[in-house]
């Protein structure tokens, strides 16, 4: 799911709808309901786009705060949902030169850059291309660790942390798909931002998550995470028995069925 809408990142859908009315309050918590039911395409999402027009014609031409916000989150949507960088980049540019004394408009270069950061990872992680392995590095038991040496089975590299909330929800599910599919050969690779390795190893007993954990105790220094570019988390790289990237960021039954699909070639 979207970082900005869903995830953990800098800029959150509760900051950026503060100042929502009851309307657009509502609107982003349908986004959020229909976004849940796997609802990802421009005609799923069609009605709630043209509400985004409704409540904005609403407000009269006015440079509001109010207006700001409402293409602001449209622009989101068209950014991290649809995949449309050029629709969002443009929605943004009209946030700076409508609404320029908002506190969004001040929030749009910050989420241009994530935009183009997202293209690059896009473009990282295309699908069918060879993962890039680690440098050289160990897991938390000092035993070297490394993508290459799990070729033959499906591997999926995450990114995650104890304090982040969305990867704590996706757990159960990542935690249901390795026991139901590590069997048949498929492994999971943590890369920890945390930086309290006590309170990681408690997480990770209590969880009975056994499969191999980076961790240097940088957070978002993460040498891992920083040597792929990673700025919001959960991030995810699923990988196939040839080393090559199947998908990056699937979640939930997503994730469930491209691995049994990739067991099955």
């Amino acid at each position: 799911m979207a970082a900005l809408l869903l995830g953990s990142a800098p800029l959150v859908l509760g900051q950026a709808a503060a100042v929502g009315t009851n309307g657009f309050t509502a609107l982003i918590g349908q986004i959020r309901t229909d976004l849940k039911a796997g609802k990802t395409t421009e005609a799923d999402l069609a009605d709630d786009l043209k509400q985004f027009d409704v409540l904005l014609a609403a407000e009269n031409g006015q440079p509001t705060e109010l207006a700001a916000n409402i293409v602001f989150m449209k622009a989101m949507l068209y950014a991290e949902i649809l995949k449309n960088p050029d629709q969002a980049k443009a929605l943004l540019q009209k946030v700076k030169t409508d609404y320029p004394k908002t506190k969004f408009a001040a929030q749009t270069d910050r989420a241009l850059k994530m935009i183009d950061h997202q293209a690059e990872l896009e473009n990282r992680f295309a699908p069918g291309k060879p993962f890039a392995d680690f440098p050289a590095v160990t897991d938390l038991d000092g035993k070297p660790l490394s993508v290459a040496n799990y070729r033959g089975k499906v591997v999926m590299v995450d990114f995650w942390a104890t304090w982040c909330g969305p990867c704590r929800a996706e757990l159960p599910n990542v935690i249901a798909t390795y026991a139901k599919y590590h069997d048949q050969g498929f492994e999971i690779i943590g890369v920890s931002l945390d930086q309290d390795k006590d309170k990681l190893q408690a997480f990770i007993k209590d969880n009975k998550m056994t499969w191999a954990q980076y961790f240097d105790g940088q957070g978002w220094q993460n040498k891992l995470a920083t040597n792929y570019s990673i700025e919001s988390i959960p991030a995810t790289v699923l990988i196939d028995a040839q080393g090559k990237i199947i998908a990056h960021d699937l979640r939930g039954e997503a994730l469930t069925a491209a691995v049994g699909t990739a067991l099955k070639k």
